[in-house]
């Protein structure tokens, strides 16, 4: 979708926008200057929407989304996958991410395996639950003699089979959760996906190289474009819109988080920039398209901080300080009114 305006109205625009000069205008709103300042960005962010505090707030996406849940919990947030996950025991590596993913030793869930990578795995996820689609043995597939994997989760090791069954009953529940929201926050992560061709299911982890070698037949690798991963977005907002809250508000991202690895020809980095340039142009024509769907550029402030800063020592992990830097451009767009707002009333009593 295309924005256009005369040329009285874009020289209005443009003189009003203090942030929107490289090099001009006032230094600490150039471009340039918060650039090279050696902190973390600041981003001035127009939500077209406030939050109300007391609205649940459903969200998915890649590992970045979890790292989102952890701020909003902290902050007293109505977030409605609090409490949901998988026993940490269940997970193929028990480690700090697994951890910072909602759990703990000692019998603790960890929503690490909500994780969902593609838009195409989040589409299948969303009508498991909003369609009741059905799968055999609820698209698990057994890899072994009672070793059983579940291409819908993130990180989980081969289970026996009633195992596996419980922890889809979880994750399926947590997910249906997305019924009570009123606003669903969406990060993106990558568009390489791995297909299951006995069951059609878009698989959000494929089950490691060695399972692909030994069966190439069952597992196919697409690389979705731009309008297949719009149309994936678009069905699943739709569907969102028509069996959950009819006034249901969206805010997209990218994550920030990069490929940990490709299977094209082609260096890891520049599969990483094709893949995330694609999912940010999607998410600006939602942005476009709807006054219900806004565009949170965390992406943008992770990336243009300095690296030392933005990523942990694996340069593929977003540090701790980086997301609560980010959160707090949240707060301050998104539920600064409110918060104002209830200020006030408080102390008006």
């Amino acid at each position: 979708m295309k924005i256009e305006y005369d040329a009285g109205t874009a020289l209005s625009i443009m003189r009003g926008n203090p942030v929107r000069g490289w090099m001009s205008g006032k230094a600490d709103h150039q471009a340039k200057e918060r650039l090279t300042t050696g902190a973390y960005l600041q981003v001035e962010h127009k939500p077209k929407f406030q939050i109300d505090p007391s609205w649940p707030i459903f969200t998915m996406g890649s590992c970045f989304a979890r790292e989102v849940e952890n701020v909003l919990m902290m902050r007293g947030l109505p977030l409605l996958l609090k409490g949901h996950g998988v026993p940490a025991e269940h997970f193929e590596t028990w480690n700090e991410t697994t951890q910072r993913g909602g759990g703990a030793a000692g019998g603790e869930v960890s929503r690490g395996a909500l994780n969902k990578y593609s838009v195409r795995s989040m589409t299948h996820e969303l009508k498991r639950v909003l369609l009741n689609e059905t799968y055999p043995n609820e698209g698990l597939i057994e890899l072994a003699p009672d070793q059983w994997f579940d291409p819908h989760a993130s990180g989980l090791k081969l289970l026996d089979k009633e195992t596996a069954l419980a922890n889809r009953k979880r994750l399926t529940a947590a997910t249906a959760r997305i019924k009570e929201a009123r606003i669903c926050f969406f990060t993106l992560g990558l568009t390489e996906t791995w297909l299951d061709s006995e069951t059609g299911i878009a698989m959000n982890m494929h089950p490691g190289p060695a399972w692909l070698a030994r069966m190439p037949e069952r597992f196919r690798f697409v690389d979705y474009g731009f309008q297949a991963t719009l149309d994936d977005m678009l069905a699943s907002i739709a569907l969102i819109r028509e069996h959950c809250h009819p006034e249901m508000r969206f805010i997209v991202t990218v994550s920030p988080v990069p490929l940990g690895a490709t299977f094209k020809d082609t260096d890891v980095i520049v599969a990483n920039s094709a893949s995330k340039s694609l999912l940010r142009t999607v998410t600006e024509e939602l942005y476009r398209r709807f006054d219900y769907i806004d565009y949170f550029p965390s992406y943008e402030i992770v990336l243009n901080s300095p690296r030392a800063l933005a990523f942990q020592e694996d340069q593929l992990h977003v540090a701790r300080d980086m997301v609560a830097t980010v959160m707090e451009t949240f707060e301050a767009s998104y539920l600064g009114a409110s918060s104002a707002a209830k200020d006030s009333a408080t102390l008006a009593a």
